[in-house]
């Protein structure tokens, strides 16, 4: 009877624990990542033509590889680099079950993408650099402009600086850090989208040949 009563009287404290938890730190799970990375906005604000060619930097196993060759059609390419060669596996036996044909992986080395120089329009590199060693953003961001044409667009999209970003944290780049990885490549900083929850979203572009 004794503790019977003591379990009864623990069940409301548990709650009140398990309560206490979920409001300091909301499950994430429940929080898909369609939610807060609006991939269809951000594929829309990459502006990207029918047969156009882009590169997928860090491609991972393909969340915005398939967006992208949806979106520069059968005419354009999407190179899908990373150094993962098991995810990029993975990528390319799905593009074949989907039978999307426009896609082309690409294995690559921290600082090295093995995308020919001025063979893209456009670069997307999303969630990648703070999982880069310190001492090779500059080597890879150098890398990706050479592969650009001249006109081209370099898109950059990482997590704020900020505590309430609640991924990778320790690993957060402040956003004057990214943008001078980027000039000191050459880009230009062109625009600077504000509607993601958690990440910075930049717009570069490598000048015109004179």
């Amino acid at each position: 009877m004794r503790s019977a009563r003591a379990g009864l009287c623990l069940r409301p404290v548990l709650l009140v624990v398990v309560l206490a938890m979920c409001a300091a730190a909301p499950c994430l799970a429940a929080e898909s990542r369609e939610s807060w990375q609006q991939p269809e906005r951000v594929i829309a604000d990459l502006g990207l033509k029918a047969g156009a060619s882009v590169a997928d930097v860090g491609a991972g196993r393909g969340y915005f590889t398939f967006r992208l060759a949806a979106a520069v059609g059968e005419s354009g390419k999407v190179y899908a680099t990373d150094i993962d060669t098991k995810a990029l596996q993975t990528l390319k036996d799905q593009a074949a079950k989907q039978n999307v044909k426009n896609i082309e992986t690409v294995p690559g080395e921290p600082t090295d993408t093995k995308l020919a120089p001025a063979s893209v329009d456009t670069v997307l590199l999303c969630d990648v650099l703070h999982h880069v060693d310190a001492a090779q953003r500059d080597a890879l961001v150098k890398n990706i402009a050479a592969a650009i044409k001249p006109g081209g667009y370099f898109f950059i999209i990482d997590w704020r600086n900020k505590d309430e970003v609640p991924f990778d944290r320790g690993r957060h780049i402040p956003q004057e850090a990214l943008v001078k990885l980027a000039t000191d490549a050459g880009f230009v900083l062109d625009a600077e989208f504000h509607y993601l929850k958690y990440q910075v979203f930049l717009r570069f572009r490598k000048p015109p040949q004179p």
